[in-house]
């Protein structure tokens, strides 16, 4: 892996949408949607990333391409081409206080992890005991996709520097780690690496027909490839997808009122009572999916 930080700050945005319920849409399908009215000039748009595939699967429709190009400004989640986005990453990987997965984890539930990393992942977790156990869990999403892999965020920074964009971030580094650390170290342990290693198998499964549904653009089967997943939790969900969502919004509609702006974020934040485009619709806005050019 050329860079492992980098892959890190995108499987951990992956590790978000996995690990987390996602909300569905009872319109015609799409990723893409417009959002216009209430005194914006021109539309935006905002695009629902999967935020790593494997290349074989990846795919952007022309209309996505077209919307881009169209844009005035991009901004992502994080903004992915800050040269300190590296540095910032770096500072909120380890654990506070110097905890150690040890000092967090069962004594059984540590040799039960530290196996399969061994085993399963080729690596010797003792070498990152200080780690955040999320941090860790996303080590192990190439073995779960077992294929070369792709993320749209990549793309997305690519194709604005060839148009001569800006790229821009919703949300600080620091903010997105807040949001999942704040569940606690111990919860996280749990959550992302013991009932990761207790479901592997399953979770391979699921992670297969949640791709196969993205690829479909259909965001109700997505709601249902997560629902009962093992590794669902309902104040992680709030913390990670409702509360940034409300963060977001506000922002967005500044953003949009300067420029005509492509959003792009993770699928699991457009749908549902509380989600972007239901709170934009909330504050006036027109919101109709995008299908073709």
């Amino acid at each position: 892996m050329a860079n492992p930080i980098k892959f890190f700050t995108i499987s951990l945005i992956f590790s978000f949408l996995y690990f987390s319920k996602i909300y569905g849409q009872k319109e015609e399908k799409s990723l893409l949607y417009e959002i216009s009215g209430n005194g914006l000039s021109q539309p935006s748009y905002i695009f629902g990333t999967i935020h790593v595939i494997c290349k074989d699967d990846f795919f952007l429709p022309e209309v996505v391409k077209s919307k881009f190009a169209s844009a005035q400004q991009v901004y992502l989640e994080i903004d992915m081409d800050d040269p300190s986005m590296m540095t910032e990453m770096q500072k909120n990987m380890m654990m506070p206080d110097g905890k150690t997965l040890k000092t967090i984890m069962s004594e059984t539930d540590y040799t039960k992890v530290a196996k399969f990393f061994k085993d399963s992942l080729k690596t010797n977790i003792a070498f990152m005991d200080g780690m955040k156990p999320f941090i860790l869990s996303s080590m192990s999403i190439p073995s779960m996709l077992g294929c070369p892999m792709q993320g749209y965020e990549e793309v997305f920074v690519k194709m604005a520097q060839e148009q001569k964009k800006e790229v821009k971030g919703l949300e600080l580094v620091q903010e997105q780690f807040d949001a999942v650390d704040k569940m606690g170290m111990e919860k996280q342990a749990d959550l992302m690496l013991v009932k990761m290693v207790d479901n592997w198998t399953e979770g391979k499964k699921e992670l297969k027909q949640l791709i196969k549904d993205y690829k479909k653009q259909d965001i109700e089967a997505l709601l249902a490839d997560i629902t009962n997943s093992p590794t669902s939790d309902a104040g992680f969900e709030k913390d990670l997808l409702e509360t940034r969502n409300a963060n977001w919004v506000p922002r967005m509609v500044t953003i949009m009122k300067e420029k005509a702006t492509f959003f792009g974020v993770g699928a699991g934040h457009l749908g549902g009572a509380k989600g972007v485009l239901a709170l934009l619709k909330k504050q006036g806005y027109t919101i109709k999916p995008v299908t073709k050019n």
